[in-house]
């Protein structure tokens, strides 16, 4: 029998990548929900899912699903706000993430749903450090952002103690691939789609700033390994486990592309200096196989080209 899987923002970037990952596997029945306006990046899924269309901000427009269909696991992608703009308005940033979220799991526990994945944030929950991040490490947030996500994980644990609702927590680190289409935030798919479209990049600081990268195809097939393996209640990072400084990109993608201009700009107080993740612990889950960085950078670029057609 098809486990029926609900995916909260199944059109975005992971969520496409994530839907495609499920249906190529063959043993999913996949539900969507998303907002009313979303662009729908890849129109072939559609044949292949069922859409239901509303706001997360009001449950009512979500709930029918469950009233609907039997669902077996829900994947909670949906985010309101991004990390470089969460502190401007917390107050929102309160209500649409964690409320609503509160109000989700409020469902899924008068449904009886058993399991839920969260996707939280392995580059904000964490804040500060010059070593890499570990699951058990303490969390310092700096940005509403991680706190909302960290919040969230709380209440996990609070609806599985209270109620036996399974979860999964996954921390990514900074997916880059196909589908991405924020402005905002994703240092490498944004260069590159500002080098196809000739416009000026603007890099925050100085370009030390050291992140941690996974495509996302590894993200997305690394996601669904773990659910096919059942892991529960635990909190995973995900990522590569390898830095690279702003500098380091922008010079492998000078030399896979070819040169383009840039110009550093101020610094902004939301970015921690050093953010790599430990994945040891995803690790001791099955043995990991990631794409090299180029060759996610070449398939990101291409894509992209494929696009701006």
């Amino acid at each position: 029998m098809l486990k029926k899987v609900l995916i909260l923002g199944g059109f975005g970037f992971i969520g496409t990548s994530l839907t495609e990952e499920l249906l190529n596997r063959g043993n999913y029945k996949i539900i969507i929900f998303e907002a009313k306006k979303v662009i729908i990046q890849n129109p072939d899924i559609l044949n292949s899912v069922k859409v239901y269309y509303g706001d997360f901000h009001n449950e009512k427009d979500y709930e029918i699903i469950f009233k609907e269909n039997k669902i077996d696991l829900v994947i909670h992608l949906i985010g309101t706000t991004v990390p470089s703009i969460s502190n401007e308005n917390i107050i929102y940033d309160i209500h649409s993430n964690l409320i609503n979220t509160i109000k989700l799991l409020n469902i899924v526990n008068r449904y009886k749903i058993k399991k839920i994945v969260f996707l939280s944030s392995g580059g904000t929950v964490y804040g500060i450090s010059k070593n890499k991040r570990k699951e058990s490490d303490p969390t310092t947030p700096i940005c509403s952002y991680g706190i909302m996500k960290l919040t969230v994980e709380k209440y996990l644990y609070l609806y599985n103690y209270l109620y036996g609702i399974n979860f999964l927590i996954l921390r990514p680190s900074n997916p880059f691939g196909e589908y991405h289409t924020s402005t905002q935030q994703g240092l490498i798919n944004v260069v590159l789609e500002k080098i196809l479209n000739g416009e000026p990049i603007e890099i925050w600081g100085d370009g030390s700033v050291v992140r941690d990268y996974i495509y996302i195809k590894d993200f997305v097939r690394i996601l669904v390994d773990l659910i096919e393996k059942d892991i529960k209640n635990e909190i995973i990072n995900i990522g590569s486990g390898r830095g690279y400084s702003i500098n380091e990109v922008l010079t492998i993608i000078k030399k896979e592309i070819g040169n383009f201009p840039l110009e550093y700009v101020e610094a902004r107080k939301v970015d921690v200096p050093y953010l790599v993740l430990n994945i040891d612990k995803l690790r001791t889950c099955f043995g990991i196989n990631l794409m090299s960085f180029e060759d996610g950078i070449k398939k990101t670029y291409n894509w992209l080209k494929i696009k701006s057609n």
